[in-house]
C-alpha cells in the first residue's frame, strides 16, 4: 500500500476543513477565511507524523504528545476561543465530530471493494477511493444541512430576542425578530444590517432630514423585509447586541438601519445567520 505525501496532506486539509466547519456550525461560531486556511494547513501537515519513528517507547510518547498539541493548535487557530471554558467545550465538540466522521468513513470503507488498512504511529489509514471519500463528504454536508435547517426553524419559532443599539451615551432596547428574508447588507462595508423600526431613534438622529442624518453617519440604502420595502438610513457607527430568552448575548459585527415603524410597535429585524 503506497501513500503519497502530497495526496496525504491535501486530503487531510480537506478533512480538517470538514471538522472545523462542522464544529463551528454546532457551536454557532463564524470562521474567518484566513484562520480557517491556516488551521487546515496545520491539520494537513500533522499527517506527516506518519513518517516519524514510533517503534520505541520514547518515540511513541513524543508522537502522541505532538498529536495532542497539534489538535489543540489546529482548533485554537481555526476557532478563536472566547474563554478557557468555551475552548474546552469546543474541543469536546471537535473531538466528537472527528469520531463521527471516522465512523462514517468506516461505513464507506466497509462498502468498498478494498479491505486494506495501514496502521502506523497509532493512526489507521483506510484504502478508500476518492469517489467514496467524496460520498462521505457529501453525506456529511447533507446531514449538516438538515441539522441547520431544523435548528433554524425551531429557533425562529420558539426563541424570543431583544436587540440593543448603543452609540456613545445613547442606547435603545427593542424586542427583536429573526427574519431569514432580511438579507440587507451595507454597500460600503459589506456587513449585514439589523433593521430598527423605531420612531424614537428616527427622531433622535433627525433622519427626516437627509443632511442631518448624514452628519450622524447615516446613508440611505434600499431595503426589503417582511414589513415592506423602501429606503432606510444605515450607519456603521455604534454597536448592536442580540440577547435571547435564555440569557445568551451576542455582540454582532454589523451595521444598523433605522426607519419609522409607521403605526406598528417598535421592533428590530435581523437575519438569524448573523448569530452563527
Amino acid at each position: 500500500m503506497k501513500i503519497y505525501l502530497d495526496v496525504l496532506i491535501v486530503t487531510n486539509c480537506i478533512v480538517e476543513l470538514i471538522y472545523l466547519q462542522t464544529t463551528a456550525l454546532l457551536t454557532h461560531r463564524r470562521l474567518t477565511s484566513g484562520r480557517l486556511c491556516s488551521a487546515c494547513l496545520t491539520g494537513g501537515l500533522l499527517s506527516l507524523l506518519i513518517c516519524a519513528d514510533g517503534g520505541t517507547f520514547v518515540g511513541a510518547l513524543i508522537i502522541t504528545i505532538a498529536k495532542l498539541i497539534g489538535i489543540i493548535m489546529t482548533l485554537f487557530i481555526g476557532i478563536k476561543p472566547e474563554s478557557p471554558g468555551s475552548f474546552f467545550k469546543t474541543l469536546i465538540v471537535y473531538a466528537a465530530v472527528r469520531i463521527a466522521f471516522a465512523g462514517m468513513m468506516i461505513m464507506y470503507w466497509e462498502l468498498s471493494d478494498s479491505k486494506r488498512i495501514y496502521v502506523r504511529n497509532y493512526t489507521t489509514y483506510f484504502d478508500i477511493s476518492l469517489l467514496r471519500l467524496s460520498g462521505a463528504v457529501i453525506t456529511a454536508y447533507l446531514l449538516l444541512s438538515i441539522y441547520s435547517f431544523i435548528i433554524k426553524r425551531l429557533r425562529d419559532r420558539r426563541t424570543k430576542y431583544e436587540a440593543v443599539f448603543s452609540c456613545g451615551d445613547y442606547e435603545v432596547r427593542l424586542p427583536a425578530v429573526a427574519d431569514t428574508g432580511n438579507k440587507l447588507c451595507d454597500s460600503f462595508t459589506g456587513l449585514p444590517v439589523v433593521i430598527f423600526c423605531c420612531n424614537e431613534m428616527h427622531r433622535h438622529y433627525a433622519l427626516y432630514d437627509a443632511e442631518a442624518g448624514a452628519r450622524y453617519g447615516f446613508r440611505l440604502t434600499p431595503y426589503s423585509t417582511i414589513n415592506g420595502s423602501g429606503l432606510i438610513a444605515v450607519t456603521s457607527k455604534g454597536s448592536v447586541t442580540i440577547t435571547d430568552d435564555k440569557g445568551n448575548v451576542r455582540k454582532l459585527r454589523c451595521c444598523a438601519g433605522v426607519k419609522e415603524c409607521e403605526g406598528q410597535p417598535s421592533i428590530a429585524i435581523f437575519d438569524p445567520d448573523v448569530l452563527e
